[in-house]
């Protein structure tokens, strides 16, 4: 558990009564998926078992092999009958359901994390109850880029059938006002686990670390590769992240090409993901498109700077707390690589730095600002039932 801030609302800890509202939250991936296992449903499961103190909480996530339905930290997990599909066709079956879900099951309020290609669903027109948007990732425009048909048009008409949003950037909140006008769009960013440092850890660190979701294309990881090859830093570059078996494929034939100095470690969590946070020197995010990077956030939770390139989303990470490269220049990434892998005190000042702004995101103050949300939502929906 994080520490609290002494003027935050604290959370409270009693477990809910009988006839507490029900709220409902759904994303596709999920804790232990073996295809994604990103970042997404990390933040879904620490905002529900904070919600679950106060709501009866369900999260509807996909199936895969091995899961089944159970109780986490207070929250029941629900898995729908859409893993054999495969990750992508998947996808599109799992918006399809939940409307299907909605009108069955009775809920309060619904918190869907919108899921590519077009970041939205029929579920706010089937649903008799509100529908938050929870927009980790507004992914008309990339999956536009890189299939070339036109998902960004469709989700700009799309995103109008929702009247509440949770966005974790302006540039989303910007998108999310011009074109969904008048709904109501909250910006609640993700939160981190914060470890106490002792001063010794900061500055530390043998391995540079690639953490998150296997995407070769809008992770960056084929512009890291050839950066690391054209500028070799004088640390090893660890590689920690699991996706599809196309993507995975893809990485190995780049790592192969990239020569020594490289590891792949697959997918990480737990213990061993702390442990690689702890003794990396440096977390490097070469995304050619982020909404908010959670692994950024992990790596100042830790007291490690962030090598980022130049991207609006990730202007929130700070020059005081990382090195911001201009975007997608490989040989600029290199550099920033084997500069600060070469600097225990640059990447110390950088760390301590960014440690102290952490406490900004902290899990208990993000959860209750989604609680805030959803009882402003429960409020107007009663009022508007006349109740």
């Amino acid at each position: 558990m994080n520490e609290n801030r002494g003027d935050e609302e604290p959370v409270p800890t009693a477990c809910p009564q009988r006839g507490t509202r029900k709220i409902a939250m759904s994303i596709f991936d999920s804790i232990g998926n073996p295809h994604y296992s990103g970042g997404g449903p990390v933040v879904v499961h620490e905002v529900a078992t904070r919600l679950a103190t106060r709501y009866d909480v369900v999260v509807y996530t996909a199936s895969h092999r091995g899961s089944r339905a159970d109780v986490r930290d207070g929250v029941r997990y629900v898995y729908l009958p859409v893993g054999w599909a495969g990750p992508r066709a998947g996808q599109v079956l799992f918006q399809l359901m939940l409307p299907f879900v909605a009108t069955l099951a009775g809920h309060g309020a619904w918190i869907e994390t919108v899921t590519p290609p077009i970041s939205a669903s029929l579920l706010p027109m089937l649903s008799r109850r509100p529908v938050v948007a929870l927009v980790q990732m507004l992914g008309g425009a990339d999956m536009a880029r890189k299939y070339r048909i036109p998902f960004h048009l469709v989700e700009r008409w799309a995103v109008r059938l929702y009247r509440h949003f949770i966005t974790l950037n302006e540039l989303d909140r910007a998108m999310i006002e011009k074109y969904a006008h008048p709904a109501t769009c909250h910006l609640i960013p993700n939160g981190a686990y914060r470890p106490a440092l002792s001063e010794s850890e900061f500055g530390t660190g043998d391995h540079l670390l690639f953490l998150g979701r296997i995407d070769v294309e809008q992770k960056g990881l084929d512009l890291l590769l050839a950066a690391v090859r054209r500028h070799r830093p004088a640390l090893p570059l660890v590689v920690a992240g699991s996706g599809t078996a196309e993507e995975e494929r893809k990485l190995r034939r780049l790592v192969a090409a990239a020569g020594p100095g490289v590891g792949l470690v697959g997918r990480v969590d737990g213990s061993e993901k702390e442990r690689l946070l702890r003794s990396c020197a440096a977390v490097v995010v070469p995304s050619r498109f982020e909404t908010f990077s959670l692994s950024a956030l992990d790596a100042m939770a830790y007291g490690k700077p962030v090598v980022h390139f130049d991207l609006p989303q990730l202007r929130w990470i700070g020059d005081d707390c990382g090195i911001r490269v201009p975007a997608f220049d490989e040989a600029a990434l290199g550099r920033a690589l084997h500069d600060i892998a070469a600097d225990p005190q640059w990447r110390a000042r950088l760390g301590r730095r960014g440690y102290a702004r952490s406490r900004d995101y902290d899990w208990d103050a993000v959860s209750a600002r989604y609680r805030a949300v959803l009882d402003a939502v429960l409020a107007e929906d009663r009022h508007g039932r006349g109740q």
